[in-house]
């Protein structure tokens, strides 16, 4: 038994004086995963709204309208005279004179007769008061022909007397107004007045204007803004009576003045559609 104890004895010895191997710590950096840098968000880009192209306005066809005199004038006189260019001269080699307007709206019809070959010869225009005094107090004409001055377009400026010559030309009617509905409608065929208040009387109502009392027959020269002296124009009669349309100096108003189918006023102008 000894034997075996002193081994190990010797053993233990042998042991203790072995020094151990110091362990010298080794720092072991944990490397933490990198956090992923976040990604910007991106906004959404908005779609944008598409802009309805607005439908174009269609531009509506003009309706085409004619200026047409035929109510007496009720504005106020103007002022100056000049002279006819178309016209220089009355048969008695006295100026035909008016104020512009006058003179522009004849010298227009004048013109477009002239056009055609017809040319206007004038008896007066333009009056002074004394002169249109001679007419209204003399045997020859007086009050039945002539008008006092302080009435009288002549002394105004706004009036003008022609001869005979193509009369039928100015008094030749070409169309129909209807005052209702401002409207000016062509007739197919110009006819001649005088031709045109025989048949009305005679009842022949084709191809004329519509026998109403808004209707009013239109001659070629209320197209240039003028007006014949067929009715009294202060209070005007029916335009579509056959006496007026006749327009004859053989026929009396009622208040006992001639018609003169010789004389134009300035008219008051009324601008009318023109129907096809």
């Amino acid at each position: 038994m000894k034997p075996f104890l002193v081994l190990l004895l010797f053993v233990c010895v042998s042991c203790a004086e072995t020094s151990r191997p110091e362990l010298i710590p080794v720092p072991t950096t944990i490397s933490s995963p990198e956090e992923p840098s976040p990604e910007p968000t991106m906004e959404p880009t908005p779609t944008p709204l598409s802009t309805p192209t607005p439908e174009p306005t269609p531009t509506p066809d003009p309706v085409e309208t004619i200026d047409l005199g035929y109510m007496g004038f009720s504005g106020e006189r103007p002022q100056g005279l000049v002279t006819s260019a178309c016209t220089p001269e009355t048969i008695y080699g006295k100026a035909v004179q008016g104020v512009q307007e006058h003179i522009d709206r004849y010298d227009s019809m004048c013109e477009a007769a002239k056009q055609e070959g017809k040319i206007f010869a004038v008896r007066s225009a333009f009056r002074n008061y004394y002169d249109q005094l001679d007419y209204y107090t003399s045997e020859r004409f007086g009050p039945s022909v002539a008008l006092h001055p302080d009435e009288s377009m002549h002394v105004a400026g706004m009036a003008i007397d022609l001869t005979v010559d193509y009369r039928e030309w100015r008094h030749m009617i070409i169309g129909c107004y209807e005052e209702t509905e401002n409207r000016f409608t062509y007739l197919t065929q110009e006819i001649p007045h005088l031709l045109y208040a025989a048949n009305v009387r005679n009842g022949v109502f084709q191809d004329l204007c519509e026998q109403e009392k808004s209707v009013i027959p239109i001659k070629r020269s209320m197209l240039y803004g003028l007006t014949p002296g067929c009715t009294d124009l202060n209070n005007p009669e029916w335009w579509g009576d056959p006496e007026v349309i006749e327009c004859s100096s053989a026929t009396l108003l009622p208040n006992g003045m001639v018609r003169e189918d010789w004389h134009f006023e300035n008219a008051t102008i009324v601008s009318a559609f023109v129907q096809d």
